[in-house]
Parts: C-alpha cells; sequence; structure tokens
C-alpha cells in the first residue's frame, strides 16, 4: 500500500459513530426513559452531519523504522509504555495514518448539544480508525489469518502523550488531509487524529485492546504491571488549587464528596463493591473546570492529561449523565452524579429541594426542562434502590 489519500464515506462510519456514542453516553434506544435525549442527540447530529468530512491519509513506514521500543519517522520518535513490551523482530510492518473530521458543530444551541456534539465527533474518529484498520487488512500483502493488524497506537492511545499530535502532523505535507498547522505549531480546533497501526504474525505480541484508552503516566498502566492511580485526596486539594477553581466551587466539591461517600459506604455494608478512593476522588474533582463552558468535558481533559483516566471518565459525563436505573448494579457513577444533585451550593439539601432550585431557575430563563425532568426521574429511581438496599433513607445518613 503506497501513500494514499482518501475520503472515507460517512454512510459507512456512522453506524460505528453510533455505537460509539451509546457506549459513551449511556443512552440506549431500549430505555423509555431515554427516547427524549436520544432524539436530541441524534437531532444533534443531523444538524452536524453536513460539516463532518471524514479525509485520511495512510502509509507504510519503512520496516525497520521500529526499533528500542519507539517508531522513528524523519521528525521525531514515537514511544509510549506499550512499546516498551513489544519485541522488534514481531513487529513485521508499521503503517502510519493521518485522519481529519471536518467540523462537527453546526447549530449547538446548549451545553447539552456541545456534549452530544463532542461525542458524535470522537465517534465519527474512532469509525474512521476502525476504517482504516480494515484497509489495511484487504492489502494483498497480508493474507487473513497469517497476520494481524493491531488497534491503533499513536497519541492518547496506549501510553502515548496527546501532544506528540502536533509532532505527527508536522510530518507530512499539510495539504494531504487539508488541514494547517499554524506558525506556532498549533493544532487548529476541528477533530484531528494520527497514530500507528503494527502489523505482526499474531496477536499475542501486543499489548490487551482494553488498555487502548490509557493515557500513561509515572506509576505505568494496566498493561506494564500497575494501573491507572487514582489522586489522594490531598492530591486532589492540590489540584483544585492550582486549576484555580474558585473557593465556593471547592467548598462545593467537599459537600458532594462527603455525600456521596456516605452513600457509598452504606452500599458497601450491604455487599457492593464500590471503589471508595474513586468516589472520593470524582467527587471532589467533578467541578475543576467550573468557571468553564462544558465544565465536564474541559475537567476531564485536565485530568486525563495528568493520567487520571478512571476518574476523568466520570467527571466527563456527570453533567450529562444517563443511565438505566433498574441496571443490576449500582455504580462510582451513579453514587457520584445523584450526590451531586442533592447538594445545593455546599449544603446537602436532598434531591428534590435541590432540583426544584434549578427547574426553576431553568424556567425562569425560559429553557425548555423536559430534559432535566428526565434526568430527575432516573436519579429519584437510583435514589430509591439505594435506599432499598440501605434499608434507610438517604437524608438520615446526613445527620
Amino acid at each position: 500500500m503506497d501513500k494514499r489519500l482518501l475520503k472515507l464515506n460517512y454512510n459507512d462510519a456512522e453506524p460505528i459513530a453510533k455505537q460509539y456514542f451509546i457506549e459513551v453516553s449511556g443512552l440506549g434506544a431500549d430505555a423509555a426513559n431515554h427516547r427524549i435525549l436520544l432524539d436530541e442527540a441524534l437531532s444533534v447530529l443531523q444538524n452536524c452531519k453536513s460539516g463532518i468530512n471524514l479525509k485520511a491519509v495512510i502509509f507504510p513506514l519503512p520496516a525497520d523504522c521500529f526499533f528500542e521500543n519507539s517508531i522513528h519517522m524523519t521528525k521525531s520518535d514515537y514511544t509510549c509504555t506499550a512499546f516498551q513490551q513489544i519485541l522488534t523482530e514481531d513487529v513485521k510492518a508499521v503503517y502510519v495514518y493521518f485522519l481529519s473530521l471536518g467540523e462537527c458543530k453546526s447549530g449547538i444551541k446548549n451545553q447539552a448539544e456541545q456534549y452530544y456534539a463532542d461525542l458524535w465527533a470522537n465517534g465519527f474518529l474512532e469509525a474512521g480508525r476502525q476504517i482504516l484498520r480494515e484497509k489495511i487488512k484487504e492489502s494483498s500483502e497480508f493474507e487473513e489469518g497469517q497476520y494481524f493488524i493491531s488497534c491503533p497506537f499513536g497519541p492518547g492511545f496506549y501510553g502515548m502523550s496527546p501532544d506528540k499530535l502536533t509532532d505527527m502532523f508536522s510530518e507530512i505535507d499539510d495539504t494531504m488531509v487539508g488541514r494547517m498547522i499554524d506558525k506556532d505549531g498549533n493544532i487548529p480546533q476541528e477533530k484531528l487524529s494520527g497514530g500507528f497501526f503494527l502489523v505482526t504474525e499474531g496477536k499475542g505480541v501486543l499489548p490487551a485492546e482494553e488498555c487502548k484508552d490509557c493515557i500513561g503516566h509515572d506509576q505505568g498502566c494496566m498493561f506494564c504491571g500497575g494501573k491507572n492511580i487514582i489522586p489522594s485526596r490531598e492530591t486532589c486539594m492540590e489540584l483544585l488549587q492550582s486549576y484555580g477553581t474558585p473557593p465556593h466551587v471547592i467548598r462545593h466539591c467537599k459537600a458532594v464528596s462527603e455525600t456521596a461517600i456516605r452513600i457509598a459506604k452504606a452500599l458497601n455494608e450491604k455487599g457492593m463493591d464500590l471503589d471508595m478512593d474513586l468516589i472520593e476522588a470524582s467527587t471532589l474533582l467533578h467541578d475543576i473546570a467550573r468557571v468553564e463552558e462544558n465544565h465536564g468535558v474541559k475537567g476531564a481533559a485536565i485530568l486525563e492529561k495528568k493520567g487520571y483516566r478512571q476518574v476523568a471518565k466520570l467527571v466527563k459525563c456527570h453533567m450529562f449523565y444517563a443511565t438505566d436505573p433498574h441496571k443490576e448494579k449500582i455504580t462510582e457513577q451513579d453514587v457520584l452524579c445523584l450526590a451531586d444533585r442533592m447538594v445545593k451550593e455546599d449544603q446537602y439539601v436532598g434531591l428534590d429541594i435541590r432540583m426544584r432550585s434549578v427547574l426553576d431557575k431553568l424556567i425562569e430563563l425560559g429553557i425548555d426542562t423536559d430534559r432535566i425532568k428526565h434526568r430527575l426521574e432516573e436519579n429519584r429511581l437510583i435514589k430509591d434502590r439505594i435506599e432499598k438496599i440501605i434499608g434507610r433513607p438517604i437524608d438520615t445518613l446526613m445527620k
């Protein structure tokens, strides 16, 4: 396969993007209480569709580019924690790819739609990566069953720093994906992705696919023997201070954390297995970027760069959290989001009082409240389930 500039078919990408969206958002077509939310998300996709223009560059690198736990290109070297576990002789070929989405932000009216648009954009980039992987598989030089094509490595995957994306885009002719790197080396706001596919004679020489979202940090990752670390309470407080989170927001975070910890302890006493450290860290940090627009996504980005992937995942969707209240297991995400909806400023007030104040404010601003009402009903059902498990009202835990 020579260097190729490809325009990827939207209809091929959309089903993959929809599957990604469902998995990440928690919205399910079969859940009646999610229908209105899913319709809103699909409406966002329809508005963004005209701006989505998936283009890619893919080409092979010299066979000997992978050595000393790194991929060596013309201007820079690329490594990550996973590469340290792969033997040079196991890599038979390397393909580099660059992927451009275009724009996915047309007609955005509020923060919920911005959140949905961001998920759709990430979903289409994931679809593009999967399509490119299939195109390598179809290449005549790699017979099915004889060779294995890896999931993509690269900035943001398997422990490679996201900052390496700028280096990658400096390696190619700007015009090939129709996106320019400015004179300061900054990547434009449009969604972009870049990385590598490794070709090996077997799957067993590569890290597990579930490790691909590890962003990498000094403590290692699940693949190399450690795990994504969870920051201590002291580290959380230092992060809030260092990112300039206002004092009144910090007080709110501490009150939410106290509420969530009491709920989680009561559940664990009844046989649940909730991660108390994860709950404490995610509640303390859920509003770290509260002063910014779409603060859940912005806060998650801060935490991902620190390597706190598990915490970032909970923080990212806490504003637009959707769940199945009838599912088998109560999760850390459920506890975080319920506690956040039971605390007003820095005081525990309970679900009904807190959400009534939110609804009153939206009504006063003339904003439609259907979405909030559906989420409120989900939270009420989760609250009822928790109270049934622990055998007492949550209010009594706070006294």
